[in-house]
């Protein structure tokens, strides 16, 4: 690897529509509650492949109907889906991902419950020949040079404390700046904790109607908390980040858009919306819960997980690998999950500016194969929103 790391490129997958993926997944997609036990089951046989499902899949109406589609579509043609196998209730259900998949130039197989006679033995063997063939075409590709310019980060905080805001959070944003200035592309979401900071975002903006759209984006989500009678200031800080040293819902903003570096802010996007194609940096506008909001970042299209955290937090993508970053010197000993330590910029031992190359470096190995603690572990998931209630 260069001394350069992910700024000097790496090894990716191409793929014949869309941005290279950085790991070649074959995803075990089950689209309803009703096939969800018989999918985990399949997963057992193959636990490298990542799995994805919903409890829910049917009932759903109006617009959470599109989203929860458009969700599960954008996890089957993501850059780091090698091939999917997609399970479902009915042949219908199925084929509305399968054919987007194909069609996205991933390999692709489709069972439905119908398919299999409403037949769980029936199902789980033919889905078991299925996986096993995707496998093992997807075992023959191999990886080959792509540029930075290639790369989507998306930058998460979560149990966020003070070391977050005065050293994590701005080297990720180190981080964003350098690669969107390199070509590349980078969003960090979680809208509520952008509160009290709108203006300094607006500020930002790359065009008055992104400004607008930072503003839009706020008060919708404040609209929300006030229609189910929530004071957003109840709980938040929580406890974790009041022990952290946080003190003001105010000063765990400024350190939340920290994430982002100082850059200009090219858009705001809907949930889960597609990462336009320009290089640069973009808002997505989702709940402040770290597995929606990751979700909805990788199903833009980001194929790596940057997350900062001062306590420790478990999560991570299963799609997308998550690079753990703490600066607190008691996290990053205790927890083995940390993928990059930065305390020593926290204890004035070194800068930000020259713990950065260390990161690019970091992230470039990563991006070319090295596995997280997340990955190593099997800690990843995926947790789709819902809009609405079912019917």
């Amino acid at each position: 690897m260069s001394t350069d790391g992910i700024l000097g490129g790496f090894q990716g997958y191409r793929r014949s529509s869309g941005a290279p993926g950085i790991r070649n997944h074959l995803v075990i997609l089950s689209l309803s509650g009703l096939e969800t036990a018989i999918a985990r089951t399949l997963h057992g046989q193959f636990p490298e492949a990542v799995f994805i499902s919903t409890p829910y899949g049917r009932g759903h109406v109006g617009a959470d109907r599109a989203f929860q589609h458009h969700m599960m579509t954008a996890l089957a043609t993501h850059p780091n889906t090698g091939a999917v196998l997609v399970l479902g209730p009915d042949r219908k259900a199925v084929s509305r991902v399968r054919d987007a998949a194909m069609a996205a130039g991933r390999q692709t197989a489709g069972l439905s419950l119908e398919d299999a006679h409403e037949d769980r033995f029936e199902l789980l063997h033919s889905a078991g020949r299925a996986a096993a063939h995707l496998k093992h075409q997807i075992s023959r590709q191999t990886r080959e040079a792509c540029s930075a310019g290639d790369l989507a980060i998306a930058v998460e905080c979560g149990h966020s404390g003070a070391t977050s805001g005065i050293v994590a959070n701005p080297l990720a944003g180190d981080l964003a700046e350098a690669l969107v200035a390199a070509g590349g592309r980078a969003l960090f979401s979680e809208t509520l904790e952008w509160t009290g900071t709108a203006d300094i975002l607006a500020e930002r903006a790359a065009r008055p109607a992104v400004a607008d759209a930072i503003r839009r984006a706020l008060d919708r989500r404040h609209a929300i908390a006030r229609a189910a009678d929530h004071d957003v200031r109840s709980g938040n800080p929580g406890p974790q980040n009041h022990a952290g040293g946080i003190t003001t819902l105010e000063e765990k903003s400024l350190g939340a858009i920290a994430k982002g570096g100082n850059q200009p802010i090219e858009g705001v996007l809907d949930e889960g919306a597609p990462l336009p194609s320009k290089s640069g940096l973009y808002l997505m506008d989702t709940p402040c819960l770290s597995p929606e909001s990751i979700t909805s970042m990788i199903a833009s299209g980001a194929q790596l997980v940057v997350f900062t955290t001062d306590q420790g937090n478990p999560y991570t993508s299963a799609l997308a690998p998550t690079i753990k970053i703490t600066a607190n010197p008691q996290a990053a000993q205790l927890l083995e999950q940390i993928d990059f330590d930065a305390s020593d910029v926290f204890e004035g031992r070194r800068s930000r500016a020259e713990t950065l190359p260390e990161l690019f470096s970091v992230v470039g190995e990563i991006a070319s194969g090295a596995l997280t603690w997340g990955e190593v572990t099997g800690a990843g998931a995926e947790s789709i929103s819902r809009l609405g209630p079912s019917i």
